[in-house]
């Protein structure tokens, strides 16, 4: 799957680029993220999971979509939380820190003990399978280009 983590204390977002099978590692160099009318949006799961979710999003129509979590941000409007399930999508902003994925509990912990963003993703890379690969991160205050 992934990890993303949202920072609020430093304003950013950073993730990683692998993406896996139930047993095998497919790429460490996916691009989990799209931009899209102003807004950055990370998905978790597979990278198909996240050319689908770009996909519906321009049509505003999540049901092929059976379940998965993003968070998205746009300089102006803030950092939100979303998700799909079941062909409904659903979002909310962000007041805190957090992190999604199959990386979350471990990105939480340093979240919660003020580890640096890029640091946290590291670290988790060391424990969970499901995240590797490059990492990238972003400040949420800074303007998109582009979108």
């Amino acid at each position: 799957m992934t990890t993303i983590v949202y920072n609020a204390e430093t304003a950013e977002i950073a993730c990683d680029s692998r993406t896996t099978t139930d047993k095998i590692i497919v790429t460490d160099n996916a691009q989990k993220w799209f931009d899209y009318h102003g807004w950055r949006v990370f998905c978790t799961g597979q990278t198909c999971d996240i050319y689908n979710l770009q996909h519906n999003f321009s049509n505003n129509q999540f049901d092929t979509i059976e379940s998965l979590e993003f968070i998205k941000y746009h300089p102006k409007k803030g950092v939100w939380y979303g998700c799909v399930k079941r062909g409904t999508c659903k979002s909310e902003p962000l007041a805190q820190s957090y992190a999604i994925g199959s990386g979350q509990q471990a990105a939480m912990f340093g979240l919660l003990n003020g580890y640096n963003t890029v640091e946290i993703v590291e670290q988790v890379k060391r424990v969970d399978f499901r995240t590797g690969g490059d990492i990238h991160c972003f400040n949420v205050t800074d303007p998109l280009e582009n979108t």
